[in-house]
């Protein structure tokens, strides 16, 4: 194949690729114009003088192929070489001509195939790995083993070129018959272009039966977690200038393309031993996508406060070593040890979530009658791979130790051989059970309550002032133990369902279950229970964070029946059969409009007050956020003034850290963004040490 030929089988969509539409239109006004001119050509390469300019097409393709001005990218010059080129049909004749004339020589004649695949299993695989780099072959590893895990790629053989559909982008990458490994196409960060497309090659290679052997060193490989290696650190310098470079640009004009470049920076963070480091980048991921989609739940301070703290985690990255390192870069898999004892179990509730990065899943909570402690087990999935993953399923028929969930949450376990984590989580698998006859007895439960949990709101409300700056007590459910339950209302403005309940010495605390597409089945099970006659003994809720306050969300709970006094669990999550035995109350709960025409049962008590966030540290996010938004490298007059009186009043509560930041906003210009994260950063670890809690006492 001469040089032209390679040329021809470059389509629109193979141009976009290489440059964007605008500078292809552009070219083909150069082409009706007649400003482009055949200078020379040969095997090797092709001259063109366009408008003016010298242009190069190389037998190699067009990503080596060069032109004389002073463009720093792709130029239209190029492009329009090429349309010149595909649009001279005598190419195509002369090139069938000499292909005639080399026919005719006998043994001397060489058969040229113009099918890609053929071309692309014939590459030199020992060649491909010695030239992308061992950060590169790491990443590819990963991403070839999780395409063939999902088989989640697709590809379209068009003869001269392929193309190949992935996750991590939104465009085709075309492999081209003639340019090689070194011509794939595609519009991938150039960090992480190499990576992506060997795994490519790879794929094709097993997809096709031919071997392809990742070395031991990279399947098996257990990198140093006490000290960073050189890799490392380039990633987290390429992260940390991703952070400065969408603050420049403004967070408001974020796209969807830069949600997949943060999806190939998480992937080569966890192919290189960071797992916390890579779910942080799976979290900021998910802001940029709903920012992108104009979510109403996302705005441009989350993803503001997300990069500060991100900024922030990749410095103590940068300037720690040793133990301290190692836990910095978290836990990317839980190791389970069998344990040869039979544990004794009683069912307390479940728990269906979906975090900050997309994954989701169910977890199960017992109570271990010889350790005195509860346990848990989960089951979840990555959001994108198996959608019929979902509350109602777990429930019924995925197995836990070879029985479904409705079964586990009735009756007592004897549980064979359980598999235990360091931190004494319980594998889901590889373990057996016995269900016995009865379930929670009066004398079980006196012990659980006397062992764990929390009978007084004084004492839970010195627990979670002394415990939530450390972010520790979201990690961990809560018992709570209630002495009186008050009717539940609706909060219309924080659209909530509150449920007040008592301790023995009248102080109130107010559980609350948000209205949201996750949470709609939670409320209308948890109001259909409130209706019954039954006695809620022990609520089992979540802690979470809600802008000024900490809310404690129930989802299970432990209740003695009415009639029979026996105890019983009841998992808000997945028991959606409690709100269709009262039909009547569920259709009124349903929708939150019907919700809002209740007649209050209980006088709403409002233990919110205005914290300091409100005063002073929303105003100066607020500022924060309009400049980084628009990306802007200078304030306002009015912004300016309004940040210096925050600056003293700042001064007034000697909070002199902050406003030592926020003096140099004031006084240079253009601002720096580092000065904008580390205010920014400042401003959330006060607005996290304010909070209300969700308790009144006497």
């Amino acid at each position: 194949m001469n040089c032209s030929q390679i040329y021809l089988n470059y389509d629109q969509e193979a141009l976009v690729l290489y440059a964007n539409i605008g500078i292809v239109r552009r070219a083909r006004k150069d082409i009706e114009a007649n400003k482009v001119q055949l200078i020379e050509e040969n095997e090797t390469y092709i001259l063109f003088n366009a408008d003016g300019q010298e242009v190069t097409l190389p037998a190699k393709g067009i990503l080596n192929a060069s032109c004389s001005c002073s463009a720093r990218s792709h130029c239209k010059h190029i492009i329009s070489a090429i349309l010149w080129l595909q649009s001279q049909t005598w190419h195509l004749d002369n090139e069938s001509n000499t292909e005639k004339q080399n026919g005719k020589q006998g043994d001397q004649s060489v058969t040229v195939s113009s099918d890609a695949i053929s071309e692309l299993l014939s590459l030199d695989e020992n060649k491909l790995l010695k030239s992308v780099g061992k950060a590169n072959i790491r990443l590819a590893y990963q991403l070839a083993t999780q395409w063939q895990e999902h088989n989640s790629v697709t590809i379209e053989d068009q003869g001269s070129q392929i193309r190949i559909r992935v996750p991590e982008s939104t465009d085709p990458i075309i492999y081209m018959f003639g340019t090689g490994f070194a011509g794939m196409l595609s519009q991938l960060p150039d960090q992480q272009k190499k990576a992506v497309h060997l795994a490519i090659i790879a794929y094709l290679f097993r997809l096709h039966n031919k071997p392809w052997i990742w070395s031991n060193e990279i399947i098996n490989e257990n990198p140093a977690i006490d000290r960073l290696s050189s890799d490392e650190i380039i990633l987290i310098e390429q992260i940390d200038g991703y952070i400065y470079s969408l603050i420049n640009q403004g967070l408001a004009h974020v796209s969807h393309s830069i949600a997949i470049q943060l999806n190939l920076l998480n992937m080569s963070a966890r192919s290189q031993g960071l797992p916390r480091l890579a779910a942080m980048l799976r979290h900021l991921c998910q802001i940029v996508e709903q920012l992108a989609d104009r979510h109403f739940s996302t705005d441009e301070l989350d993803l503001l406060l997300f990069l500060a703290r991100l900024k922030v985690y990749l410095e103590m990255l940068l300037h720690q070593q040793g133990d301290a390192l190692s836990k910095l870069r978290g836990n990317s898999k839980r190791q389970y040890q069998t344990d040869n004892q039979t544990m004794n179990l009683l069912p307390l509730g479940g728990y269906w979530w979906q975090n900050k990065t997309g994954a989701l899943g169910a977890t199960f909570y017992f109570w271990d009658i010889d350790q005195q402690q509860y346990r848990q087990t989960t089951l979840a999935r990555s959001y994108k791979y198996d959608a019929d993953f979902n509350s109602q399923t777990i429930w019924n028929s995925v197995s836990i130790w070879q029985s479904p969930p409705i079964l586990l949450m009735k009756k007592a376990i004897k549980l064979h051989n359980p598999r235990l984590s360091e931190d004494n989580k319980l594998a889901s698998n590889g373990s057996t059970i016995t269900l016995q006859e009865k379930g929670w007895g009066k004398d079980e439960y006196n012990i659980f309550k006397s062992k764990i949990g929390f009978e007084s709101w004084q004492v839970l409300s010195n627990y979670l002032q002394n415990s939530y700056q450390n972010e520790l007590v979201t990690d961990n459910i809560l018992f709570i133990h209630i002495h009186h339950s008050h009717d539940h209302y609706l909060d219309e403005i924080q659209q909530t369902l509150v449920w007040s309940v008592a301790d023995r010495q009248g102080n109130l605390l107010f559980l609350r279950v948000f209205w949201d597409e996750y949470q709609n089945q939670r409320i209308d099970v948890l109001s259909s229970f409130l209706e019954s006659k039954h006695k809620p003994l022990t609520v089992l809720v979540y802690c979470r964070k809600n802008d000024d306050a900490l809310e404690l969300e129930p989802f299970a709970l432990l209740y003695e029946e009415f009639k029979t006094g026996n105890l019983n669990t009841l998992s808000l999550d997945f028991e959606d059969s409690w709100s269709k035995r009262y039909k009547g109350l569920h259709i009124r709960f349903k929708s939150l409009k019907n919700y809002f025409t209740l007649k209050k049962k209980l006088v709403k008590t409002n233990y919110i007050y205005q914290s300091l966030s409100t005063l002073l540290i929303q105003p100066i996010l607020s500022i924060l956020e309009n400049v980084a938004s628009m990306g802007r490298t200078t304030l306002l007059i009015d912004e300016k003034q309004q940040l210096i009186q925050l600056k003293n009043d700042c001064d007034t509560l000697g909070f002199t850290l902050l406003s030592s930041v926020l003096n140099k906003l004031i006084i240079l210009s253009p601002i720096e963004v580092t000065h904008i994260l580390q205010a920014v950063y400042l401003c959330y670890l006060i607005r996290e040490s304010q909070y209300n809690l969700p308790i009144q006492l006497k």
